[in-house]
């Protein structure tokens, strides 16, 4: 069975869904979810992306669809192809920030979103069906309009001039931004650059991996750097100092320049946010970009931000741009000669104990009573501070956080409820 996780579906290449057969199956769903109009697909730099991308092409055409080949773009630049006319519905070959053995497929709909949990559900029924085809559509190479469209969307929205000759570090993680490094060579930055296509995707790169960007901004004396991931769509910012800048300073920061009067973030996001941001309405929301944008849409919301780094704008692109968030941040921080650590300092997120325990079944966790008990036991330490366990949408473990005003107190209660979930459900 062919289900989505938190943001499509992904895992290892080879093995099932993420397989010839898997991908024939979401190029026939794509292809009636883009309704008679042609379907873009787009991949980033695995090694498995050319197999797979054959793959959804045949399911696509098979259905009488016709299949049009982006080649590599970040997930944003099919969306904005989409937005654009160039297609009904998308199909991205990524795994986003995993390994590069990994791979997976994000589908986009109408105008470049991602789909409504409604549409997923119509999605995943289409996946799991045997059927007919045998139409044979035919195939068309859009990857230059496709690249211009995504250059022209960012191109809009970003203050060139802010730019000129400012010494700044980047590290596409030798995945799918590496399309757009020859424009970005040209805006006007002085670039020290990593992961630009010479080595694998993600590999010691990337927004999961910003050690070596910290040290490469910190040597060249840059400004600040900013980093992406395998489909470019998750930001991380290191400051002069080459030290990670947490996502959700990153929310404080971008909310708290435009002087905006709401933010949507996930359960995820310290809950230290709302102190450091006392005029602004804040929406909490479930993991995943679809439900910011969901919150957003209802809400009127400008903007809203996953501490992974991911970010949606109001005017911004379809969907995240971890270029478009990074370079929209460092536009406001480079305004001031002041470094970037000392502006972003006056935000300082609660303390975090993150963990993850694999888990052989998933029974709902309101019913696990060891569980339940640990969570009573550690919640009086935390001094209003909380717990978050949830199963993961992509793997087979249980996602332990806990927040707290202490370090000590959060470790403490972090691992006890380690122990006790890994008794339970390991």
């Amino acid at each position: 069975m062919m289900k989505f996780g938190t943001d499509g579906i992904r895992g290892p290449a080879g093995e099932w869904p993420v397989t010839v057969e898997g991908a024939l199956r979401v190029g026939r769903a794509a292809a009636r979810l883009a309704d008679g109009k042609p379907v873009v697909v787009a991949v980033d730099r695995r090694p498995s992306s050319g197999a797979l991308e054959a793959a959804v092409i045949a399911g696509v055409t098979d259905m009488g669809a016709v299949a049009r080949r982006a080649g590599v773009l970040p997930t944003a630049g099919l969306s904005e192809a989409l937005a654009c006319g160039l297609g009904g519905a998308g199909v991205m070959l990524t795994a986003s920030h995993n390994a590069a053995s990994d791979n997976g497929f994000k589908i986009l709909g109408p105008g470049g979103a991602k789909p409504s949990d409604a549409t997923v559900a119509t999605i995943e029924a289409w996946l799991n069906a045997d059927e007919p085809g045998g139409r044979l559509a035919a195939v068309e190479d859009v990857g230059e309009a496709a690249l211009g469209a995504h250059i022209k969307a960012l191109e809009a929205r970003i203050n060139l001039e802010r730019f000129h000759s400012v010494a700044l570090g980047l590290d596409l993680a030798n995945g799918a931004g590496v399309r757009l490094w020859p424009w970005l060579q040209s805006l006007g930055p002085a670039w020290s650059a990593l992961g630009v296509g010479e080595g694998v995707e993600n590999d010691d790169c990337g927004a999961v991996h910003p050690e070596r960007l910290g040290v490469l901004v910190r040597e060249s004396g840059a400004r600040a750097g900013v980093a992406v991931d395998g489909d470019a769509d998750r930001c991380v910012l290191v400051d002069e100092q080459g030290r990670k800048v947490h996502g959700d300073v990153l929310a404080w920061w971008l909310t708290r320049a435009a002087k905006l009067p709401s933010l949507a973030v996930t359960v995820m996001t310290t809950h230290a946010l709302e102190a450091a941001l006392p005029m602004v309405d804040v929406t909490r929301t479930p993991v995943g970009d679809r439900h910011l944008h969901a919150a957003m849409q209802l809400h009127g919301i400008a903007i809203g931000v996953e501490e992974s780094g991911h970010a949606l704008f109001e005017d911004g692109l379809p969907t995240g741009c971890g270029l478009l968030t990074g370079l929209r941040a460092l536009s406001t921080l480079l305004e001031s000669d002041v470094p970037v650590s000392e502006q972003l300092s006056a935000f300082v997120p609660w303390p975090r104990f993150t963990a993850k325990v694999r888990v052989t079944a998933r029974p709902p966790l309101d019913d696990v009573e060891a569980v339940q008990q640990a969570i009573a036991e550690v919640l009086p330490s935390l001094d209003g501070g909380r717990t978050l366990l949830r199963y993961s949408g992509t793997e087979p473990v249980l996602r332990i956080l806990v927040e707290g005003p202490t370090s000590a107190t959060v470790q403490a209660a972090g691992e006890h409820l380690v122990a006790r979930a890994t008794q339970a459900l390991a």
